[in-house]
């Protein structure tokens, strides 16, 4: 009996030791370490990517459904309208495949990051730009319907 209550003891500080090394973030040779420099892409950066990733796909959702809605809709109209709705349907998808081109592509890239390198920073504005670009562009066409 004295012999399982002195094991569970010990193990219990075994725990509790590993626990706390664990939450102070020290390590074995003493360097400190942080997941961020690990993977050598910033908290922030990542951050961005998964907010504008969630963003693309919110949009991306919305763009198709009023489109199939509008598709669906445009029977109702006289046929001089049609044409002119039609035009805009059409504008509006084709301004919704090139952003689903530039989201997978962004992704791609993002995907490859193994390190961050100060001379990626021109490239990432550079999606970024084009993103918002065809964002604005889908936005605006989607107005028109």
């Amino acid at each position: 009996m004295k012999k399982k209550l002195s094991m569970l003891v010990v193990t219990a500080i075994l725990l509790y030791s590993c626990q706390q090394k664990d939450w102070t973030g020290s390590n074995e040779n003493g360097i400190e370490t942080d997941s961020s420099e690990i993977s050598g892409i910033s908290d922030r950066m990542v951050r961005k990517w998964f907010l504008m990733n969630r963003e693309s796909d919110s949009i991306m959702a919305l763009a198709q459904q009023t489109i199939q809605q509008k598709r669906t809709e445009v029977e109702s109209h006289p046929p001089d309208e049609r044409e002119y709705i039609n035009s805009c349907i059409g504008e509006a998808q084709q301004h919704l495949d090139e952003l689903k081109k530039k989201v997978k592509y962004i992704r791609g890239f993002a995907i490859h990051i193994e390190k961050y390198d100060p001379a990626l920073q021109h490239t990432i504005d550079s999606l970024k730009e084009d993103y918002f670009q065809e964002k604005y562009k889908l936005e605006d066409a989607l107005k028109k319907i």
